[in-house]
């Protein structure tokens, strides 16, 4: 009990400088996230379109527990695209680094021949560093070195992978303009 009573007292004399110190780290994470995607700019605008509005983003999901802290761009009418170092630890204990890159839609029917054609890229591949579920699709790096470094290069390298992905899919707005009706 005096164990618990003594880390409760600490957590109060330390909580907001704990806190601030948290969230410093997040925007620095998101900045030099966004340098990074910057440097890609001329690429993105060709396959996604030149509305690139970028913000911070900041995620939590559970089983296994993630924190995904990057930066985001919605895409009008067709999806989210997320740029983000995700840290994760699983339930054996394990914990990591994982430079990822996301491509999320909200309507499920939205772009399927896309979805089809990463999946068809991933079985012929068996690359496990693609994943694609439902309402999106991915690309992870592999684990950098604790360094902003080898972050840096490990992301770089997956947004390079990102685009040459989209090369092989034609790019979005050729996929949107395939899925608008002629008038």
């Amino acid at each position: 009990m005096e164990q618990t009573e003594e880390f409760f007292v600490t957590g109060l004399e330390k909580y907001l400088d704990a806190k601030a110190a948290v969230t410093m780290f997040e925007e620095e994470v998101q900045r030099r996230v966004k340098k990074v995607v910057n440097r890609h700019q001329g690429e993105f605008t060709e396959w996604f379109g030149k509305s690139w509005p970028m913000k911070d983003y900041s995620e939590t999901s559970q089983m296994p527990e993630y924190m995904y802290l990057g930066q985001q761009v919605a895409l009008k009418g067709s999806g989210v695209l997320y740029f983000s170092l995700a840290f994760w630890h699983d339930e054996k204990g394990s914990s990591g680094l994982s430079p990822t890159v996301i491509f999320w839609r909200q309507r499920v029917t939205l772009l399927k021949p896309v979805w089809d054609a990463v999946k068809a890229i991933q079985d012929r591949d068996q690359n496990p560093n693609l994943g694609i579920r439902n309402d999106r699709f991915w690309l992870t790096g592999a684990q950098p070195s604790p360094d902003w470094n080898s972050c840096e290069s490990v992301l770089d390298s997956v947004i390079i992978d990102w685009i040459e992905l989209w090369k092989t899919l034609g790019g979005l707005l050729k996929n949107i303009s395939a899925q608008t009706p002629a008038m």
